[in-house]
């Protein structure tokens, strides 16, 4: 009876836990988050540049997204 209790909750606990995406690091999280991609050099004509994921990637996204995300304004300090 114990073990049956203690299953159902691990499942039920393991099915409401959302999987988190580890190995990001900050600003590819953020891209991630705003729907955009990580992209090398920089942005085309149709995309937006929503942020910069490293030195060397920026974040693009396209601008006619037909259910547009917010951008977000940053809230850390810049050198």
């Amino acid at each position: 009876m114990r073990l049956r209790l203690l299953l159902s909750v691990l499942l039920l606990s393991l099915a409401l836990i959302p999987k988190g995406r580890t190995g990001l690091i900050p600003g590819q999280k953020q891209c991630n988050l705003l729907k955009g991609v990580c992209k090398d050099g920089g942005c085309t004509s149709i995309e937006q540049p929503i942020g910069v994921c490293n030195e060397d990637k920026r974040c693009c996204r396209k601008w006619w997204v037909f259910f547009p995300y917010p951008t977000p304004a940053p809230k850390s300090k810049s050198p």
